[in-house]
């Protein structure tokens, strides 16, 4: 478990994990453009600035320069190309269910299993996007909320390690799955809810009842897509 700085540096990226996590789990297809873009920094920034690190035999301002280069670059390699971020996505949280049915049944992780559902789950997500991706944003950032939750109250895991879940005891475990279920749950309706409304066409009854034209109702599909994924030539054709 960590110790002194380490453990307070980490209590503060459990308190960021939190927020982000509930902002991801409930608004998380609405802004999924903005969360590929920050996960894709993140990500890109811990590899290049260890990265930099070390060939540099330890420098912190290469390691910090490596980092917030590399971090660019992965953000922009996220949130442009699309699919490559919906796999990612939807791999996490296959990974994810996977860890914690190993962990609830006792059993030793089996490297080809948690890959495998990796696989699979980014597969799904990258041929069904849009019902994946509001499942795998309310689940994934409800397991961030929870897991940051429970470090900032126990501290008696390391959060960062992948097999983390392995490591807690039965009662907390099982407590933090419910928990992450149900919030999950919670974040998947109200994602649900908050989704733009189509207009019901009428049926011709013979009357004036108004019927919704073409153009609304591609304006209605148009605005059900996450923000971010129309270009500025869609907006300019728009306004013509």
């Amino acid at each position: 478990m960590p110790t002194g700085g380490n453990a307070d540096i980490l209590f503060y990226y459990a308190a960021i994990a939190v927020a982000a996590g509930l902002v991801e789990c409930f608004f998380g297809y609405r802004i999924f453009r903005f969360i590929l873009g920050v996960a894709g920094f993140v990500a890109a920034a811990v590899f290049f600035g260890s990265l930099g690190y070390e060939l540099s035999g330890g420098s912190e301002p290469v390691s910090i320069i490596a980092g917030l280069a590399g971090g660019v670059l992965g953000a922009c390699l996220f949130y442009y190309l699309y699919v490559i971020g919906v796999f990612f996505l939807g791999a996490i949280l296959g990974f994810t269910i996977a860890m914690y049915v190993f962990s609830l049944m006792n059993m030793d992780v089996i490297p080809a299993v948690l890959y495998g559902a990796a696989i699979i789950s980014g597969a799904l997500a990258a041929v069904f996007q849009k019902p994946m991706l509001i499942i795998a944003t309310a689940f994934g950032g409800s397991f961030a909320a929870v897991t940051g939750g429970a470090y900032m109250l126990y501290r008696n895991f390391y959060p960062l390690d992948p097999g983390f879940l392995g490591n807690l005891e039965e009662d907390q475990l099982y407590r933090m799955a419910m928990i992450w279920f149900a919030l999950g749950v919670f974040g998947l309706v109200v994602q649900l809810m908050i989704l733009p409304r189509k207009a019901a066409v009428a049926p011709s009854t013979g009357g004036n009842t108004p019927v919704p034209d073409k153009d609304s109702s591609e304006q209605d599909e148009e605005d059900d897509e996450p923000s971010g994924n129309k270009t500025p030539a869609d907006d300019e054709t728009g306004r013509a």
